[in-house]
């Protein structure tokens, strides 16, 4: 088996589509069908049924992929950086959303400056997109809160962060200060979407004392959100470190709950298999 077989797979299960990867690659088709029976062959497996004109991929494609998507990027990696010495490629670096907004535009200045390295590509969104795109091979690093959720991602903590309750300074509970479980139960929610690390933190720590939230507005965007709570439609837990200024200006308020706080770790991530060139250790090291 060549890494050229490997490369043909990836393509395959990336289009899902013989004919499609046969163009890409500049191949015959049944150059691409001969690869993926090679491999079929030499594991014992199906990866691939036809449906109608296409194809549809098998467990044991999705478990190939896992392997086949990070050998094959390594693999261009290097012969990416031999045969470009005096000019590498700038790293590709993700951020979870509270983090790309309020630490990443400072952490990649020093970088630059330190270093004086390329600007680098930035992909901010939410964690669970952040960690699959580390695991296929789409990012070198990224720098997350909460839970990893692959055990195929190594992880180092370089800060703390929290979450806070907010609301509006119209809100019934603005002038409490403290609130309780209790307070909360009838209060529309304004949340980050599912799978998000925010939304994550906040669920679990209120479900283990039975609150189980639900949201009357989801978002991806955390601003979205903010606008919400100053608009008093409900109120939200988010990052501290994006409310800051709000609250400063006095259109949010924040509550503490009596009993919880919503405290997490920010993490330095990265594909246990990554090799760590250079400039990836440069940026942990100034990181950490």
């Amino acid at each position: 088996m060549s890494i050229k077989t490997l490369i043909i797979f990836v393509t395959v299960y990336k289009e899902e589509s013989i004919t499609t990867a046969a163009k890409k690659l500049d191949l015959s088709q049944p150059a691409v069908s001969a690869a993926i029976k090679e491999l079929e062959k030499r594991y014992h497996v199906k990866l691939f049924e036809r449906m109608g004109r296409g194809i549809q991929k098998t467990n044991e494609a999705h478990h190939l992929y896992e392997y086949a998507s990070h050998i094959t990027a390594l693999y261009q990696e290097m012969d990416s950086d031999f045969k470009k010495q005096k000019h590498p490629s700038p790293l590709r670096i993700g951020a979870s959303i509270s983090i790309g907004t309020c630490l990443m535009p400072e952490y990649i200045k020093k970088y630059m400056e330190a270093f004086h390295a390329p600007m680098p590509y930035i992909k901010i969104d939410s964690s669970d997109i952040i960690e699959k795109m580390l695991l296929e091979n789409n990012l070198d690093l990224a720098l997350i809160e909460g839970s990893i959720h692959s055990d195929k991602i190594m992880a180092e903590s370089f800060t703390r962060d929290r979450l806070i309750l907010v609301c509006s300074p119209l809100h019934p509970l603005a002038s409490k200060g403290t609130v309780t479980l209790d307070d909360l139960r009838e209060e529309p929610f304004l949340l980050r979407e599912k799978n998000s690390g925010t939304r994550e933190l906040a669920e679990s720590t209120l479900m283990v004392r039975d609150f189980v939230l639900k949201p009357v507005l989801e978002s991806t965007s955390t601003t979205a959100i903010i606008n919400g709570v100053t608009a008093n439609l409900g109120i939200s837990i988010l990052p501290e470190r994006m409310l800051t200024g709000h609250i400063q200006r006095g259109s949010l308020i924040p509550l503490k709950i009596n009993g919880i706080e919503f405290k997490r770790e920010c993490r330095i991530i990265y594909h246990q298999n990554k090799y760590l060139n250079p400039d990836i250790i440069n940026f942990i090291e100034l990181i950490k």
